[in-house]
């Protein structure tokens, strides 16, 4: 009597085998930096890789990285490096998208994604964000740019594309070239007023966020928003 032929899968044990088989999340860092640097797995163990310390070196320093940051590795070269700094990137910007319009857009995090290019802006300028119903987006529009310390803004230039389009509600932003995104009284007066003059035409202020190189500042998660 013949014996049966075990007929079971082989074991999944290449990095690209199991991405393919069960999905990127399915591998561990170590797997994931010996795709991006085409090494086989055996090559890397599971302590292999620190991926705060890869994501911090420069890729200089990474192409010849010591043991105790890439233990297989003591060197892999600056293509390989240059391959692991931009796998970095591109999570990073992924991480990063802007949300698009139709996407909801309340969040203050989520604002600050969508105007993150304002806050590298070398004169501080204000923006609107505006909303529909649902507080998804329709479109961000600048309505004033002024010095590197100021930005006057009336609540009529203010409210006017919000009027214009029709929009159900609307989020304040404007950037601080210093970097720092704290708000000075000036910035909470004015907060004041705009969210007075909303509820005059009819347009629902959600939020007055302030972008910077630091971070944002918004009105909303400060408690400073009286509803």
């Amino acid at each position: 009597m013949a014996l049966a032929s075990d007929s079971s899968p082989a074991p999944v044990d290449l990095p690209r085998e199991r991405l393919l088989a069960a999905g990127p999340r399915a591998l561990s860092d170590a797997e994931l930096i010996a795709l991006v640097l085409g090494a086989g797995a055996g090559r890397l163990s599971a302590r292999a890789t620190a991926l705060g310390l890869l994501e911090a070196l420069p890729v200089a320093e990474l192409a010849w990285a010591p043991p105790d940051v890439i233990a297989a590795f003591p060197g892999i070269g600056l293509a390989r490096a240059a391959a692991v700094s931009a796998a970095f990137e591109l999570g990073r910007r992924g991480a990063w998208a802007p949300p698009r319009r139709g996407e909801r857009c309340l969040d203050p995090g989520r604002v600050f994604e969508l105007m993150r290019h304002a806050a590298h802006g070398e004169r501080e300028a204000f923006h609107v964000v505006l909303l529909d119903v649902r507080g998804r987006l329709l479109r961000a529009v600048q309505v004033a740019e002024g010095s590197l310390t100021q930005c006057p803004v009336s609540p009529r230039d203010a409210l006017r594309p919000a009027v214009r389009e029709g929009a159900h509600g609307i989020v304040f932003v404007h950037n601080h070239p210093s970097g720092d995104p704290s708000p000075s009284p000036d910035d909470a007066d004015l907060t004041e007023r705009l969210r007075a003059a909303a509820d005059l035409v009819g347009v629902l202020a959600r939020d007055h966020v302030i972008v910077a190189t630091g971070g944002y500042y918004s009105f909303v998660e400060a408690g400073r928003w009286r509803r």
